[in-house]
């Protein structure tokens, strides 16, 4: 049994969060030693049948190259159908070292110079900022915000975003930093957009297992008919669900064998090929033997941001949560401070101690936001709430 309430000290660890990540910051940022609640992984003990498949590895004693195993891809292939009743034939799986490397992988092999890529603000930074660096344009149809603080999918803001030139729409599903959740109609209506544009979808579902909404469930893009199977690329990685986005271990399904084998080529010019063997192993004992444990791991995580939102409102915070049905993370509506996004983050890591991800990074939409990660100890949910009393309750 998992004790989710455990404090793993990761400060002398080589960790993004807690210590390479601060070259990021000011010295006058670093020295106020602000608690890291930013990057996009857990502080919880990995699943006992994860470490203990690592244990085997180094125990054997050599970690040479590796292969995909049948026994690897049957894994992933029984986790789609338990949890989302998909079952993606085993070809069409292809490694990633993660998801992010497949979002670069596509735009190169789908798109040229010069082209459009659609993505829904406010997203995940890497969607806009991989775009750019491969010499791409991003197109932007935002989501629509109402005065509940939910955010909503607007079709014809949608479809009049696909301005010229646009080849790819790269889909969060669900959603970040929203948590989001897409309905079947609202998925259908993208695909149908899409197939009558010519725009290929890229769907990143790297956060699939973390739906914990009341009547809610994750729809696997490739789920909705033949057509939207043939017109998509799926991404799926163990990495959020059991934190282990260290071991680079991603799967990207791809029905279509002619997108199929064009990723597969884009893969091998940029030299993508083979396996990380712990990856391998973890990603293989994380499906067969860690359901339990991802199960306790959401329900803690779904009142990690219950709490959060409530005690926001009881004590009296200038904030809004933004309503959520999914994702260790929230998003924060901080626009009452009336701070400029540059000083907002200046205050919150200074004045505030407190390291959120920076709301611009998702868009200009998300200018006077932050986001916040809950997927730890119930106690850091509540330093970072006595952190945020102690200077905006003064």
């Amino acid at each position: 049994m998992s004790n989710f309430d455990e404090i793993i000290d990761r400060r002398h660890s080589n960790s993004t969060k807690w210590t390479a990540g601060r070259l990021r910051l000011t010295a006058d940022q670093a020295a106020a030693d602000p608690l890291p609640m930013w990057v996009a992984d857990m502080d919880f003990r990995i699943a006992q049948p994860i470490a203990d498949a690592l244990h085997r590895e180094v125990e054997m004693g050599a970690l040479g190259y590796g292969g995909t195993p049948d026994s690897y891809l049957e894994a992933v292939v029984d986790w789609q159908a338990r949890r989302f009743g998909w079952h993606p034939k085993p070809e069409w799986i292809t490694r990633s070292p993660g998801v992010v490397s497949a979002l670069n992988m596509a735009i190169q092999a789908f798109t040229q110079p010069g082209d459009h890529v659609l993505v829904q603000t406010p997203v995940y930074f890497h969607f806009m900022h991989d775009v750019v660096i491969n010499g791409r344009r991003v197109a932007r149809a935002p989501l629509a915000l109402d005065a509940q603080g939910r955010y909503h999918f607007d079709p014809e803001v949608f479809e009049a975003a696909l301005v010229p030139g646009t080849k790819l729409f790269i889909l969060c599903n669900p959603h970040n930093p929203t948590g989001y959740v897409w309905t079947q109609d609202e998925l259908m209506t993208m695909a149908s957009i899409c197939e009558r544009h010519g725009v290929l979808i890229v769907s990143d579902e790297v956060h699939q297992d973390l739906v914990f909404g009341a009547g809610k469930r994750h729809i696997p893009f490739a789920t909705l008919d033949h057509a939207a199977a043939e017109n998509s690329i799926v991404c799926t990685a163990p990495s959020k669900t059991f934190n282990i986005a260290g071991l680079q271990c991603a799967n990207i399904i791809i029905p279509n064998p002619r997108l199929r084998h064009a990723y597969q080529a884009q893969c091998e010019k940029n030299g993508v090929s083979g396996a990380n063997t712990m990856g391998t192993a973890a990603c293989e004992a994380a499906y067969r033997h860690g359901e339990s444990w991802a199960d306790a791991m959401l329900a803690y995580v779904r009142r990690n941001q219950q709490h959060f939102a409530a005690r926001v409102k009881e004590i009296g915070l200038p904030l809004k949560v933004t309503p959520t049905d999914a994702l260790y993370l929230a998003w924060i509506d901080f626009r009452e401070l009336n701070m400029p996004p540059a000083k907002l983050h200046d205050f919150l890591l200074r004045q505030a101690r407190l390291w959120l991800d920076h709301g611009p990074k998702f868009g200009t939409e998300g200018e006077g936001f932050m986001r916040i990660n809950l997927a730890c100890p119930l106690s850091l949910v509540d330093e970072a709430l006595q952190r945020l009393s102690s200077v905006l309750l003064r």
